[in-house]
C-alpha cells in the first residue's frame, strides 16, 4: 500500500508502487495520470515531449520544459564525431518489413531453404582455429571461476590469440572495441598492451556499470583509454581527435549483435576513404544474432543478390539462422531419458530429433552465408580475409569470427 501523499500508479516492472509525491487532492503525480485527468484544464493537462515522447510534462509549461529537458541537453552536447547516420547507406532502401515464419507460406520458406542449401555448397570449408593466449593462461587455470566467466574467458584468449597472430598487436595503434560493453576483451588487451605506445577506444551506446576500463585507469598503464557513448550508425572516426596521433587503427567486437556488425563495418570502410584517412590495419570480429541483421545496413546486398536471394526473402534468411540455437534445451533434455522409460509422447518427440538436427544444420548454413557476404564485402574494400570458427560449439553456438588485415591505404 501507499500512503496519501505518494503515487498510487503501481509499477509492475518493479513490483511496487511509483515513490513520487502528488499535488494535493490528487492520486497519481504528473507522469501517472490516466490520460483523461485534468483534460478541462491546460495547467493539469500532461501531453508528451516533443523531444522524447517517453515523458510527459505539463501543457502548459511545455516551453519552459524544453529549455531544460534534459534530452536537449544530450542533443545540444553531442560531440563532434556523432553525426546523425553518418554510416547508414546513402541509398534509399526500403527494408522488407518482418514477418513470423509461422505466418510464411511454406512455399516460401522452402524456396529459401533451397537457396541456402545452393549458396551453401559453393563455399569453401571452414576451419576450427580455437587458440589460447598466454595472458590468460592463470585465469583459466584458476578453479573459482564459475561456468559463465569461463565461457568468456575462452573466448577472449582465442580472439586475443587471432590478433596478435595477424599482426595487428603492435606499437603506435588505436584499437576500437565496438559495442564494448564492460569492456572485458579490452581489459585483457591492455595486460599485453603495457608497454606499447596505444590507444584503447571503447565505444558503446549504452552506459555500464563495473566497467573493466575504469579497472585499467587505476593500474595506470602507459596506454591511452578513451570511452565514447554513441551509436555506431553516427560514429565518425575521422573526427576522434584523440585517436589521430595513432598511426595504425585496429576494430574488435566481440558478439555484436545482427545490424551492429555491419554499421561497424561500414563505420571502419568510410574511415578509409573519408578526409582524414584512416589506416585501418585490420579488424577481428565475432559475430552474433543473424536474426537481428537489417537489409539496409547490411554490407553483404550484392553477394546474396548474386546468390539469387530477393529483397524480401531477407527478412526470411535471418529468421531461418535463428534454426541453429532455438530448441536446443529440448533435445538435450530428451537424451537424457533412457530408451526403457520414454513414453509414447516422448517417443513422438524423439522422432522429431532428425528434424530439429536437419533445421540447426540449415540455421548454421544460413548464418555462414549472411558472415560470407561481409567477408566478401571487406575484400571489396581492399582487406585480405578469412572465416572461421574461433572456438568450439560447446562454448558458444556463435563460434565463428573474421580476421581481416590490410596493409596500405589506396591512394
Amino acid at each position: 500500500m501507499t500512503d496519501s501523499n505518494h503515487c498510487k500508479y503501481f509499477v509492475k516492472r518493479k513490483n511496487r508502487f511509483c515513490h513520487m509525491t502528488v499535488r494535493e487532492g490528487n492520486q497519481f503525480c504528473g507522469e501517472h495520470l490516466p490520460d483523461d485527468a485534468g483534460s478541462s484544464d491546460i495547467r493539469n493537462r500532461r501531453v508528451k515531449c516533443p523531444l522524447d515522447p517517453t515523458h510527459t510534462c505539463y501543457e502548459s509549461k511545455l516551453k519552459k520544459h524544453l529549455k531544460v529537458c534534459n534530452t536537449k541537453r544530450k542533443l545540444d552536447a553531442q560531440p563532434a564525431f556523432v553525426v546523425k547516420g553518418v554510416n547508414l547507406d546513402d541509398e534509399a532502401i526500403t527494408a522488407p518489413s518482418y514477418v513470423p515464419l509461422s505466418q510464411l507460406d511454406e512455399a516460401v520458406v522452402d524456396t529459401v531453404i533451397k537457396k541456402i542449401q545452393s549458396a551453401f555448397e559453393k563455399l569453401p570449408e571452414f576451419s576450427h582455429a580455437i587458440l589460447r593466449h598466454d595472458i590468460l593462461k592463470d585465469k583459466l587455470n584458476d578453479k573459482t571461476c564459475g561456468n559463465n566467466v569461463r565461457k568468456h574467458l575462452l573466448q577472449d584468449a582465442s580472439l586475443l590469440g587471432h590478433l596478435e597472430q595477424a599482426g595487428l598487436v603492435r606499437d603506435n595503434t588505436c584499437f576500437i572495441d565496438f559495442g564494448a560493453g564492460r569492456g572485458q576483451l579490452m581489459y585483457w588487451l591492455g595486460q599485453i598492451n603495457n608497454s606499447l605506445n596505444s590507444c584503447i577506444l571503447l565505444v558503446d551506446r549504452s552506459s555500464h556499470r563495473h566497467k573493466k576500463d575504469n579497472k585499467l585507469r587505476r593500474e595506470k598503464h602507459n596506454f591511452t583509454i578513451k570511452r565514447i557513448c554513441a551509436d555506431i550508425a553516427d560514429l565518425q572516426l575521422n573526427k576522434i581527435t584523440e585517436i589521430q596521433s595513432f598511426k595504425h587503427k585496429v576494430g574488435i567486437a566481440k558478439h555484436l549483435c545482427g545490424a551492429a556488425t555491419d554499421l561497424a563495418i561500414r563505420c571502419l570502410a568510410r574511415s578509409i576513404s573519408s578526409e582524414p584517412k584512416v589506416d585501418i590495419r585490420g579488424l577481428v570480429l565475432a559475430f552474433c544474432c543473424h536474426h537481428k541483421c537489417d537489409y539496409s545496413s547490411y554490407v553483404g546486398r550484392d553477394y546474396l543478390q548474386q546468390c539469387g536471394f530477393t529483397t524480401d526473402e531477407f527478412p526470411v534468411l535471418c529468421s531461418i539462422s535463428s534454426w541453429t540455437t532455438c530448441g536446443f534445451h529440448l533435445k538435450n533434455d530428451a537424451e537424457m531419458q533412457s530408451d526403457s522409460t520414454v513414453r509414447q509422447h516422448d517417443k513422438n518427440v524423439i522422432d522429431q530429433f532428425s528434424k530439429l538436427d536437419e533445421r540447426e544444420i540449415i540455421g548454421r548454413k544460413a548464418k555462414i552465408l549472411l558472415n560470407w557476404g561481409r567477408l566478401v564485402f571487406l575484400q571489396s574494400v581492399g582487406f585480405q580475409a578469412e572465416l572461421f570458427h574461433y572456438i568450439s560449439t560447446d562454448v558458444t553456438l556463435e563460434n565463428m569470427c573474421i580476421v581481416a588485415t590490410r596493409k596500405h591505404i589506396p591512394s
